[in-house]
Protein backbone atom coordinates (compact mmCIF):
# COMPACT_ATOMS: atom_id res chain seq x y z
CA UNK A 1 0.00 0.00 0.00
CA UNK A 2 1.30 3.23 -0.55
CA UNK A 3 1.90 5.71 1.89
CA UNK A 4 -0.58 8.73 2.60
CA UNK A 5 2.54 11.25 1.64
CA UNK A 6 2.88 9.68 -1.62
CA UNK A 7 -0.56 9.96 -2.73
CA UNK A 8 -1.25 13.82 -1.62
CA UNK A 9 1.91 14.64 -3.61
CA UNK A 10 0.90 12.75 -6.89
CA UNK A 11 -1.96 14.98 -6.58
CA UNK A 12 -2.12 17.75 -9.51
CA UNK A 13 -2.49 21.34 -8.76
CA UNK A 14 -2.58 24.24 -11.78
CA UNK A 15 0.63 25.75 -12.98
CA UNK A 16 2.90 23.14 -10.53
CA UNK A 17 2.09 20.48 -11.64
CA UNK A 18 1.43 17.89 -8.61
CA UNK A 19 1.37 18.80 -4.65
CA UNK A 20 4.95 17.48 -4.59
CA UNK A 21 6.64 20.09 -7.11
CA UNK A 22 4.15 23.13 -5.30
CA UNK A 23 5.68 22.11 -2.04
CA UNK A 24 8.97 21.93 -3.23
CA UNK A 25 8.73 25.27 -4.50
CA UNK A 26 7.08 26.64 -1.21
CA UNK A 27 10.27 25.27 0.66
CA UNK A 28 12.67 27.07 -1.72
CA UNK A 29 11.12 30.36 -1.53
CA UNK A 30 10.65 30.07 2.13
CA UNK A 31 14.42 29.37 2.74
CA UNK A 32 14.91 33.24 1.55
CA UNK A 33 12.43 34.70 3.16
CA UNK A 34 14.69 36.40 6.39
CA UNK A 35 16.59 38.11 4.03
CA UNK A 36 13.39 40.45 3.44
CA UNK A 37 12.86 40.25 6.98
CA UNK A 38 14.06 43.91 7.13
CA UNK A 39 10.79 44.82 4.81
CA UNK A 40 8.69 43.36 7.09
CA UNK A 41 7.52 46.70 9.46
CA UNK A 42 7.69 49.07 6.02
CA UNK A 43 5.76 46.96 4.24
CA UNK A 44 3.07 46.56 7.36
CA UNK A 45 2.52 49.99 7.92
CA UNK A 46 2.37 50.80 4.52
CA UNK A 47 -0.77 48.07 3.92
CA UNK A 48 -1.97 49.78 6.65
CA UNK A 49 -1.57 53.31 5.01
CA UNK A 50 -4.09 52.13 2.40
CA UNK A 51 -6.50 50.15 4.83
CA UNK A 52 -6.79 52.12 7.69
CA UNK A 53 -9.11 54.57 6.25
CA UNK A 54 -11.36 51.64 4.85
CA UNK A 55 -11.97 49.62 8.33
CA UNK A 56 -15.45 50.66 9.93
CA UNK A 57 -15.55 53.34 12.63
CA UNK A 58 -17.36 50.60 15.01
CA UNK A 59 -14.67 48.09 14.97
CA UNK A 60 -11.95 50.67 15.74
CA UNK A 61 -14.23 52.26 18.66
CA UNK A 62 -15.19 48.47 19.85
CA UNK A 63 -11.18 47.62 19.80
CA UNK A 64 -10.30 50.97 22.29
CA UNK A 65 -8.43 52.61 18.76
CA UNK A 66 -11.11 55.50 18.64
CA UNK A 67 -13.19 57.64 21.14
CA UNK A 68 -16.74 56.75 21.61
CA UNK A 69 -18.23 60.61 20.35
CA UNK A 70 -21.76 59.32 21.98
CA UNK A 71 -19.78 58.42 25.52
CA UNK A 72 -18.15 61.73 25.21
CA UNK A 73 -21.56 63.75 24.46
CA UNK A 74 -22.71 61.89 27.38
CA UNK A 75 -19.67 62.76 29.77
CA UNK A 76 -20.13 66.54 28.92
CA UNK A 77 -23.81 66.32 29.35
CA UNK A 78 -23.18 64.96 33.09
CA UNK A 79 -20.33 67.37 33.69
CA UNK A 80 -22.54 70.27 33.27
CA UNK A 81 -25.22 68.81 35.42
CA UNK A 82 -23.28 68.43 37.92
CA UNK A 83 -21.36 71.65 37.40
CA UNK A 84 -22.17 74.42 40.27
CA UNK A 85 -24.93 77.19 39.85
CA UNK A 86 -23.23 80.45 38.35
CA UNK A 87 -22.55 83.07 40.70
CA UNK A 88 -24.41 86.32 40.22
CA UNK A 89 -22.83 89.55 41.61
CA UNK A 90 -24.25 93.10 42.37
CA UNK A 91 -23.21 96.09 40.57
CA UNK A 92 -21.44 97.24 43.34
CA UNK A 93 -18.60 94.08 43.49
CA UNK A 94 -18.79 94.44 40.10
CA UNK A 95 -17.62 98.05 40.13
CA UNK A 96 -14.89 96.85 42.65
CA UNK A 97 -13.81 94.29 41.09
CA UNK A 98 -13.39 96.71 37.76
CA UNK A 99 -11.96 99.36 39.74
CA UNK A 100 -9.19 96.54 42.03
CA UNK A 101 -6.17 97.09 39.84
CA UNK A 102 -5.89 100.28 38.58
CA UNK A 103 -3.44 102.31 41.61
CA UNK A 104 -4.53 105.11 43.95
CA UNK A 105 -2.13 107.43 42.50
CA UNK A 106 -3.07 106.63 39.12
CA UNK A 107 -4.85 109.84 37.60
CA UNK A 108 -4.92 112.42 34.26
CA UNK A 109 -1.65 114.15 34.44
CA UNK A 110 -2.10 117.53 32.38
CA UNK A 111 -0.84 116.39 29.12
CA UNK A 112 -3.54 113.10 29.33
CA UNK A 113 -6.08 115.80 30.08
CA UNK A 114 -4.84 117.80 27.56
CA UNK A 115 -4.68 114.75 25.00
CA UNK A 116 -8.26 114.03 25.96
CA UNK A 117 -9.77 117.21 25.35
CA UNK A 118 -8.46 117.26 21.79
CA UNK A 119 -9.36 114.09 21.28
CA UNK A 120 -13.20 115.60 22.37
CA UNK A 121 -12.77 118.22 20.29
CA UNK A 122 -11.43 117.67 17.43
CA UNK A 123 -8.69 120.56 17.81
CA UNK A 124 -5.30 119.49 18.15
CA UNK A 125 -3.78 122.90 17.52
CA UNK A 126 -2.64 122.95 21.47
CA UNK A 127 -0.85 119.94 20.88
CA UNK A 128 0.87 121.12 17.71
CA UNK A 129 2.24 124.12 19.93
CA UNK A 130 4.01 121.41 22.28
CA UNK A 131 5.41 119.35 19.39
CA UNK A 132 6.58 122.63 17.88
CA UNK A 133 8.68 124.19 21.07
CA UNK A 134 10.24 120.10 21.79
CA UNK A 135 11.17 120.24 18.19
CA UNK A 136 12.79 123.86 18.79
CA UNK A 137 14.65 122.69 21.99
CA UNK A 138 15.59 119.18 20.42
CA UNK A 139 17.11 120.93 17.21
CA UNK A 140 18.80 123.94 18.98
CA UNK A 141 21.76 123.08 20.37
CA UNK A 142 22.23 123.85 24.37
CA UNK A 143 25.35 124.00 26.88
CA UNK A 144 24.64 120.13 27.71
CA UNK A 145 25.10 118.85 24.19
CA UNK A 146 29.01 118.47 23.94
CA UNK A 147 28.98 116.01 27.26
CA UNK A 148 29.42 113.07 25.47
CA UNK A 149 32.42 114.72 23.69
CA UNK A 150 34.00 115.68 26.70
CA UNK A 151 33.65 112.51 27.93
CA UNK A 152 35.41 110.48 24.96
CA UNK A 153 38.32 113.70 25.41
CA UNK A 154 38.76 112.25 29.06
CA UNK A 155 39.07 108.93 27.97
CA UNK A 156 41.52 109.81 24.93
CA UNK A 157 43.96 111.34 27.99
CA UNK A 158 44.01 108.68 30.11
CA UNK A 159 44.92 106.08 27.19
CA UNK A 160 47.40 109.07 26.22
CA UNK A 161 48.76 108.93 29.58
CA UNK A 162 48.71 104.91 29.97
CA UNK A 163 51.23 104.72 26.66
CA UNK A 164 53.43 107.08 27.71
CA UNK A 165 53.64 105.25 31.21
CA UNK A 166 55.04 101.82 29.06
CA UNK A 167 57.56 103.28 27.52
CA UNK A 168 59.30 104.70 30.47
Amino acid sequence: MASLGRIVGALPIPLFGSVATAGAYGLSKARALPRFAGWAVPLSVGALWFVWPAVDDGWKIEMGFKADPEAAKKAAEEAAAAAPAKVELSSEAMAKIESAYVPASAGDDEGDALLKSAMATGDYSKLEEKWEAFTIKAVKPGEDDDDDDDDDDEDEDEDDEDDDDDDE
